[in-house]
């Protein structure tokens, strides 16, 4: 084989083989060593992110019971006004059919106070 260099007998060749396994190695312990550093980050912080889920997790629990509360709530305010309204409702018609007239006279003055309300 013949030698390619300078008159010292150096070989170019050799050299590149060198360097690009020195590259290699360096490039295979840096990415070790960033896998390494992830592994730590991820055992750190995965105890924090499980806290936080978990609190999370409550926080909507408790929300949804709330929420349920007060569905409860507003179906039971719901059928109550329901009644009075159903209450007040016979009340009035028990009123016109026991006055007729009196009941006349109410719409009438009703009638003319919203006009005059509606002219201004």
């Amino acid at each position: 084989m013949p030698r390619v260099g300078g008159c010292l007998g150096f070989d170019p060749t050799g050299l590149n083989m060198d360097v690009s396994s020195n590259n290699v190695e360096r490039r295979a312990k840096m990415h070790d060593a960033v896998d390494a550093a992830a592994a730590r980050a991820r055992e750190s912080v995965a105890p924090a992110i499980d806290r936080i889920a978990h609190v999370a997790h409550q926080t909507v629990d408790g929300v949804a019971r709330a929420a349920d509360g007060a569905a409860g709530w507003f179906g039971q305010s719901a059928e109550q006004w329901k009644r009075r309204q159903e209450q007040a409702l016979a009340a009035c018609r028990r009123s016109v059919r026991e006055r007729p007239m009196v009941a006349i006279g109410i719409a009438l003055a009703a009638g003319f106070i919203v006009g005059r309300w509606l002219v201004r």
